[in-house]
């Protein structure tokens, strides 16, 4: 049986990303997240040539997460029976609990990161998923 998916929530979640991102990494936590990750504002605006790679990652990052969380649903609505935003909400928790926190748990061990940076971090993707399974549940 096909994984039925909605392009439109997938597409939701890729604009979401960006919008999140921009906010989370912009004026909710730009600053201390560049000074714990050791970066510096560069002295003149990055040009949208130098900024198209990381842009273009991240759209497919949010592309491949976002299906990936709508199939996780999709086999939950299925196969256990769940369904609603709530169903979604803890889909989303339990992929940000098993694949993000612990990825996040290892950079930080080995590359010796403050705790600050890992929840900045893991924040951001507990709430990209959050709103993302909220979307993707409610059009599916």
């Amino acid at each position: 049986m096909p994984i039925p998916f909605n392009v439109w929530s997938i597409l939701g979640s890729m604009i979401i990303s960006v919008i999140l991102g921009f906010l989370w990494y912009g004026p909710f936590f730009g600053k201390k997240w560049m000074e714990l990750s050791g970066l510096k504002m560069p002295d003149e605006k990055p040009s949208f040539k130098m900024m198209l790679k990381p842009i273009l990652l991240s759209f497919i990052g949010a592309i491949l997460m976002s299906y990936v969380l709508s199939a996780s649903i999709a086999f939950g609505n299925f196969y256990l029976g769940t369904t609603g935003i709530c169903a979604g909400l803890t889909c989303a928790f339990f992929m940000w609990l098993g694949f993000i926190v612990p990825t996040y748990l290892n950079l930080s061990g080995w590359e010796g990161r403050s705790w600050t940076l890992f929840f900045i971090n893991v924040g951001y993707w507990l709430v990209f998923l959050f709103i993302s399974a909220s979307l993707i549940s409610w059009l599916m």
